[in-house]
């Protein structure tokens, strides 16, 4: 542990290997990281412990002794990532992994101990899935994919499933307005998808960017070693209900910022609404391990009128519930105040103001 703060790191699953990566693990263990563009080679230094690993290869040097990745290092999105396992050996360390927290705890006699939290995205074995995400994560404008199984994808509407499910899934990535989608067919087939984004793409990625910066900033402040799953998710609950600010004057005039919509006007701007809120917690969630979804339904205001309304089903200690943040957050705000009105209800208790068309799940 870094401060008696578990450090939360991406990773990346590849053919059933799981890549995380090296510098975010080796500089909260107190190692200096650097890195030579020239020859792709990057370099962890601490005390009488030396690492070198060089980009594509498939031995990496510890004090000079050479050790074999089970695949090479490579670079994702600016990150020079390795297989959890080289972490192990390269530390001569021991690597406990606990699935239902997504969370491995690595005990090494040269760099200390650490928890680490791995946060990936789930394998699909949808390759148009996983391609949709990744452009959704680095905010492309447009991706092609070609394949020569017609039958999985020979409709917009097909392709239009896959798109909504990724966002479903991670719908703190739904900046997009509207898709085009434009399908070729030959002997194969080429499908295009264009992505109309709310916003300009450059300051999709900037906002992706500062949500996965301040999802890492807010876990190491509330997230405490130890903690149950109904800890976690009331420390996170708390913090949001205490930081952010409903968009009440501009939900009264109709004039809602598109920011407030999404997980990055809560979390790095303090003012949302509903599917902002719920937004932000499936982003936070899971990255401490537990499995969270967003609903889509009505609410019914304090006057009966029913409206859109956006919140969460949480799994703690293998039990789905109900949470809604929004509501539990005062309106208007009141600094200091936080509910538990919405916190864990099952669907006979939700159901008194909230609804939706989906099949319950508890």
């Amino acid at each position: 542990m870094v401060d008696g703060k578990p450090l939360s790191v991406s990773a990346v699953i590849e053919n059933g290997t799981t890549l995380v990566p090296i510098r975010s693990i080796f500089e909260s263990l107190q190692a200096e990281v650097t890195w030579d563009q020239t020859t792709q080679t990057v370099t962890a230094v601490k005390d009488n412990f030396t690492l070198q690993l060089q980009v594509g290869s498939l031995v990496a040097l510890r004090n000079g002794q050479p050790i074999s990745l089970q695949v090479p290092g490579k670079i994702i999105e600016s990150s020079t990532m390795v297989p959890l396992r080289f972490v192990s050996e390269s530390l001569g360390a021991e690597v406990r992994w606990d699935e239902p927290s997504k969370t491995v705890v690595i005990q090494s006699k040269d760099l200390g101990s650490q928890e680490i939290i791995i946060q990936s995205a789930p394998e699909n074995a949808d390759p148009l899935y996983n391609k949709i995400l990744q452009a959704l994560l680095k905010a492309d404008e447009s991706i092609t994919f070609d394949t020569t199984n017609r039958n999985q994808y020979g409709s917009t509407e097909k392709v239009i499933a896959v798109a909504e499910k990724v966002l479903q899934d991670h719908p703190y990535l739904n900046h997009t307005e509207s898709f085009e989608i434009r399908i070729n067919s030959g002997n194969s087939q080429q499908i295009k998808i264009t992505f109309h984004y709310n916003f300009p793409s450059r300051d999709v990625r900037e906002m992706n960017q500062a949500v996965d910066e301040k999802a890492r900033e807010i876990i190491k402040r509330v997230i405490q070693p130890g903690m149950t799953e109904l800890e976690k998710e009331k420390a996170l609950h708390d913090y949001v209900v205490l930081n952010t600010k409903f968009d009440y004057e501009n939900y009264q005039k109709g004039t809602i910022a598109k920011e407030s919509y999404t997980a990055y006007g809560v979390l790095v701007k303090g003012v949302g609404v509903c599917q902002g809120y719920a937004s932000a917690m499936c982003k936070l969630l899971p990255m401490v391990g537990i499995e969270c979804r967003m609903m889509v339904g009505t609410g019914k205001t304090a006057r009966g009128a029913e409206e859109p309304h956006g919140w969460n089903l949480v799994k703690i200690e293998g039990q789905w519930y109900h949470l809604d943040v929004n509501w539990d957050d005062p309106i208007p705000d009141q600094p200091g105040a936080i509910r538990y009105t919405y916190f864990n209800l099952s669907d006979q208790e939700i159901k008194k103001d909230h609804s939706w068309s989906e099949q319950p799940i508890t």
